[in-house]
């Protein structure tokens, strides 16, 4: 499943040590650009997970690679293998395109910006930021999604949450970052230099799980200083555990 950013798909042990990541994505290449920033994000952060995961297990020995039913758009081309992954066919065999790792901040920043915009379009051209914030944690609130049943929905609705929040911490300076945390390995910098992690609260917000807090008035105050919670696996789930 394309979307599951809390699972591995799957892990193949070699013989001399070390192992190969599949990171599978069953969409065809007309669903994969429906929403390029989406598509980049998650991506990105399996991708992210998945070399985590060899950090933790194997030393960091081994590679990871993006499993395509199809050619993947140039875009997401790009997106992987900067995120540090090699573009295979379905099977996993055979390698299209090699990684290029490369830094990841600028990329997350841009998708995670358009990403808001295109939910605060969609629900109306003149909503305000703070509005589509606002209106889109209500209606998910009055709706929770299991990670686990509605895996795409459930990390499409987190994402959207935490780019529409994201976009309320740029008056602060606030620039999105890759860290080193699962399941979602982004975070914003804010010009103090304090960390601010709104995925953590909008799992919970999907999930049901939080029916005090909100994202448009927390959101940009729930910030650490930078290296705080590191590593910590989020509130939600704990990516990297056994394959899906």
């Amino acid at each position: 499943m394309w979307a599951r950013v809390d699972k591995i798909d799957r892990i193949r042990p070699q013989p001399g040590g070390g192992a190969i990541v599949l990171v599978e994505d069953e969409r065809n290449a007309a669903a994969m650009a429906r929403i390029p920033s989406l598509s980049t994000l998650i991506a990105i952060a399996r991708i992210l997970d998945a070399r985590r995961v060899l950090e933790l297990r194997y030393r960091g020995s081994g590679e990871v690679r993006y499993a395509a039913a199809s050619s993947p758009p140039l875009f997401l081309v790009d997106a992987i293998t900067r995120a540090g992954a090699h573009v295979t066919d379905r099977a996993g065999d055979r390698i299209t395109v090699p990684a290029a790792p490369a830094s990841v901040s600028s990329t997350i920043d841009l998708a995670f910006s358009e990403l808001a915009h295109h939910v605060r379009t969609s629900i109306g051209p003149a909503v305000t930021m703070p509005a589509a914030l606002r209106t889109t944690e209500e209606r998910r609130r009055k709706a929770p999604l299991d990670v686990d049943a509605q895996p795409a929905m459930y990390w499409t609705a987190v994402f959207e949450l935490t780019a529409l929040a994201g976009e309320l911490s740029r008056s602060r300076g606030g620039r999105w970052i890759d860290v080193p945390e699962m399941p979602v390995p982004f975070a914003i910098r804010l010009a103090s230099g304090e960390l601010a992690r709104p995925a953590r609260l909008a799992q919970r917000l999907i999930a049901g799980q939080e029916s005090v807090e909100s994202l448009a008035s927390e959101a940009p105050d729930k910030a650490e200083p930078a290296g705080g919670g590191a590593g910590s696996g989020g509130d939600s789930g704990g990516a990297g555990g056994a394959p899906g």
